[in-house]
């Protein structure tokens, strides 16, 4: 069975895949997290042995895949948490240039991703739902 790491890359391969399909001709950045080993005394035997760490390595600190297609500049943040409020903060950290979209991809149930576009008010607006492969503009 996956981790949940694993799950979450592979859901953000999904994204990035979605991507090209939508836009042959961009530009994509799939960003991934990086490991490293540590040296560190096993607790048991008081050996030293090489430890496997996760290094957080998103674009800005919150971002994992970004998009140049044509004049649209797109940023996303591929989550599969069910509350979206600490990638909020996080994206509230970063000062945004009014020119780009920046964008919070939630998978839901098997199928489902909401689409919530980060607003210059620094909210999350949703904006859609891909069902199924398939792009649902949100009625307003």
């Amino acid at each position: 069975m996956p981790s949940k790491s694993q799950k979450g890359n592979q859901f953000q391969d999904w994204c990035a895949k979605w991507l090209i399909g939508q836009y042959p001709d961009a530009v994509i950045h799939n960003q991934k997290s990086v490991a490293k080993t540590i040296k560190m005394r096993d607790p048991k035997t008081g050996q030293l042995i090489d430890r496997w760490v996760s290094q957080r390595n998103d674009l800005f600190g919150c971002i994992d895949i970004a998009m140049i297609a044509g004049t649209r500049i797109l940023f996303i943040q591929c989550t599969m948490d069910t509350g979206v409020g600490r990638k909020l903060a996080e994206l509230k950290k970063v000062p945004w240039p009014l020119f780009v979209g920046v964008e919070v991809w939630v998978k839901r149930e098997p199928g489902r991703v909401d689409v919530m576009r980060y607003t210059h008010e620094k909210t999350l607006a949703k904006v859609g739902t891909i069902l199924r492969g398939k792009f649902q503009l949100e009625a307003f």
